[in-house]
């Protein structure tokens, strides 16, 4: 394009750990209707699905209104398909990013899984080329988070070096600032702004989704997955899957069966 913006835009659509939590009759009644509402709405907003599965869709947008509003439009229609009793599922995670780069995917799935909870998150070059194509104005909403650009290069160095340590049960959350060159309190701060957590925190529920989607997959038995995720303690990798899932792995494994 003779503007040189992206002529394509990425959208991560991910529904989190809620659809691993179900049961299998309900997983297949949601899965359904989650499959054909965002079909409907890709449909509508002109996305061309790359691929997808259970809980993850890959989606190319030509035009990055279309993406924009088709992701506002994903978050509401999701609230609609999930029980009223559980806010806490009630959330879908989405993040665009222009399709520039060739790690452009990479990027937008990061952004969804983890920038802070609750938040549409798009890229900085998303919102500027919105504006372009809407005579400047934006949708400012509390639920869209702006990724700076030096946010996304956090977002990036920090999980190149997680995917490289997360199963290690050795190490020391101190060693990511050393990492990444910043002070503690620096680290901590960037984290805890991006994340809304503490690199302990950060690192424990990174350890237990992975975990969690051996366990789905049947990757070992609990003390193995326990052990290959980083954690010493069967005991405790169960304590701490339940508090984050609300459900003890061992019941997880047997509705998974």
């Amino acid at each position: 394009m003779s503007s040189g913006k992206a002529s394509t835009y990425i959208m991560v659509i991910e529904t989190s750990d809620f659809l691993h939590r179900l049961e299998a009759n309900q997983f297949n009644l949601f899965t359904q209707k989650l499959h054909n509402g965002i079909s409907n709405l890709l449909e509508k907003f002109k996305g061309a699905i790359l691929k997808h599965n259970d809980n993850t869709y890959e989606v190319a947008f030509n035009s990055v209104t279309n993406a924009v509003l088709c992701g506002l439009k994903l978050k509401v229609n999701f609230k609609y398909i999930t029980p009223k009793f559980d806010k806490s599922i009630r959330d879908l995670k989405l993040g665009i990013t222009d399709g520039k780069s060739s790690k452009s995917k990479i990027l937008a799935t990061r952004m969804c899984e983890i920038v802070v909870k609750d938040k549409f998150v798009i890229s900085e070059t998303v919102k500027k080329d919105y504006e372009h194509e809407n005579r400047n104005s934006f949708i400012n909403r509390g639920d869209i988070k702006v990724l700076k650009q030096t946010e996304a290069q956090f977002l990036t160095q920090l999980m190149n070096y997680v995917e490289t340590i997360w199963n290690d049960s050795s190490f020391n959350v101190s060693d990511f600032s050393k990492e990444l060159r910043l002070s503690t309190s620096q680290f901590y701060r960037k984290l805890k702004k991006l994340t809304g957590k503490s690199p302990s925190t950060f690192l424990r529920d990174f350890r237990l989704k992975r975990a969690m989607i051996m366990l789905h997959h049947r990757k070992g038995n609990i003390t193995e997955i326990a052990k290959k995720t980083g954690f010493n303690s069967p005991a405790y990798f169960s304590k701490c899957f339940k508090e984050a899932f609300n459900i003890l792995p061992s019941k997880y494994m047997q509705q998974h069966s």
